[in-house]
């Protein structure tokens, strides 16, 4: 597909017309109020469990330990994700059912991980004060098994957006929720994605947005089919979970046919330079690198040691950030000699820049869809392994 002009004129106006229509995008201009309304009724809870998996965690979880590893403390948030029976009861063992709130996330009500865990609680906590003390946040539907569940143990039930998927739903209850509980301020969060979306419903045309060019350049890339990977590199410890949320949106987004498809693959700066590095210089050429850097970093020491060798002699004078842009400024200039490389820069990492990233991804994988002919919204061939799961839960 050749982008002439006129072309990416009307791809842009259709990104701007979704950006005003589309309830992921025009969530972020919602009043926030009910959402910070709904943190009072955990306010005596020392802990506060979240039950759910995939999109129902994945974001809320990116904002709460982003949060917590900022402040350098341990989350009061927690996440139970995954149906690994040991993890389940080591984390249930540690709480104290009197001080803890408890969330349940399904937006079908049918997710069998998060039923079974939820229901597995159940199991262990009978006399649990799930009215004062419970809450999920599922469709309203009447073939919904989370409802009928929460209504005979009488536990509130508030609406998930039914226009908002899972995986999109971060700037929603369903994320915003959980980070508010952990302490996040989810009004820079909102004001980090607004800088995005502003931004393109300023521009007049295509050409004015810089945003919107480097979304087109990245289809370039993909677009022939040999570049089919996408490295999401963040120089930063806070940004991992940010890097996993990045993967499920890409990957059930945009993994739906075989002459398009786009592998994610996330790598955190500088670990993964000793583990993956090798392969992104001398393996197959066939990924496009998108490399998250800060400029500024909490301040440490500076190294004064002056035993005489040839690495301390490098290190002395100098701090561990003055180390972790070293590696940045290599990576991406050895990278750059052989791959395709966008560098989003940042003067810090914070709230608001965890906020710019995710909406911005949002929007690529929008744009990308369209570009693509593919729906970035349904994920019809997983239901396949769905039903069989549930077959053999029958016969087991």
């Amino acid at each position: 597909m050749t982008l002439t002009r006129l072309t990416m004129n009307d791809i842009f106006n259709y990104i701007k017309q979704q950006i005003q229509e589309l309830r992921i995008f025009n969530v972020v201009y919602d009043d926030l109020t009910p959402i910070k309304s709904i943190v009072k009724r955990f306010e005596d809870c020392g802990k506060i469990i979240v039950i759910g998996t995939g999109g129902s965690s994945l974001g809320g979880k990116c904002l709460v330990n982003f949060e917590a590893s900022y402040n350098g403390r341990c989350p009061r948030v927690i996440f139970l994700e995954n149906v690994d029976s040991r993890h389940f009861l080591n984390v249930m063992n540690e709480l104290d059912q009197s001080d803890t709130g408890i969330i349940v996330i399904s937006k079908s009500g049918k997710t069998t991980e998060t039923m079974m865990l939820f229901l597995t609680i159940l199991e262990m906590w009978p006399n649990f004060d799930y009215h004062a003390r419970g809450l999920g946040i599922t469709e309203s539907s009447e073939s919904n098994d989370l409802k009928l569940l929460a209504d005979t143990i009488n536990m509130p039930i508030i609406d998930h957006d039914p226009n908002i998927g899972g995986r999109f739903s971060v700037f929603s209850v369903v994320g915003l929720l959980p980070a508010l509980l952990e302490g996040c301020d989810i009004d820079s969060f909102i004001n980090g994605a607004k800088l995005v979306l502003n931004e393109i419903k300023t521009s007049d045309t295509a050409a004015d947005c810089g945003l919107f060019n480097d979304i087109l350049s990245m289809y370039k890339v993909f677009e022939g089919g040999q570049v089919n990977q996408h490295v999401m590199m963040t120089y930063s410890d806070l940004l991992d979970d940010f890097g996993k949320w990045f993967v499920q949106l890409i990957g059930e987004s945009l993994g739906k046919s075989r002459d398009f498809g786009i592998t994610p693959v996330r790598a955190i700066g500088t670990i993964d330079q000793h583990s993956m590095l090798q392969l992104f210089l001398a393996g197959p050429a066939n990924k496009l690198y998108t490399v998250v850097t800060q400029r500024f970093n909490e301040e440490s020491p500076t190294i004064k040691n002056t035993v005489d060798s040839a690495v301390i002699n490098h290190l002395r004078g100098h701090t561990i950030h003055d180390l972790m842009l070293c590696h940045q400024k290599a990576t991406i200039e050895v990278l750059k000699k052989q791959h395709p490389v966008r560098v989003l820069e940042f003067d810090e990492f914070n709230i608001e820049t965890l906020g710019f990233l995710m909406i911005l991804s949002m929007v690529e994988i929008v744009t990308l869809a369209r570009l693509a002919k593919i729906n970035p919204f349904d994920q019809p061939t997983v239901e396949e392994a769905k039903n069989m799961t549930m077959r053999y839960m029958m016969v087991s």
